[in-house]
């Protein structure tokens, strides 16, 4: 198959798998966050302290991950690999002669 020999599934797959964990994956942990400390203030309101641990607990693993994707994020931006520079063309025998010769 012609697309077979010029895509490289792994690649791709690496690709998918990072946007996946970078986008659901940051999203997900963000909002058990805002949920760890709305339920973490109500179960304070309860008397529940054993409760209230784990939803802080919840919710500062949950920030952690958050802090640790951007940190990742700046990171590959900052150390991307550089490309090469361009080759320059080679000129034609048209260019080099110019356009006020006459052969």
């Amino acid at each position: 198959m012609i697309a077979a020999s010029l895509i490289d599934t792994t690649a791709l797959g690496k690709i998918i798998l990072a946007s996946l964990i970078g986008g659901v994956g940051v999203v997900v942990a963000f909002g058990l966050i805002l949920l760890g400390l709305s339920k973490g203030s109500r179960a304070k309101g309860d008397g529940r302290t054993g409760a209230q641990a784990g939803y802080y607990l919840i919710t500062g693993l949950c920030g952690l991950f958050c802090v640790a994707a951007v940190a990742f994020g700046i990171y590959a931006m900052v150390h991307k690999p550089s490309t090469p520079a361009p080759k320059p063309a080679r000129a034609s025998s048209a260019a080099v002669l110019g356009a006020d010769v006459r052969i």
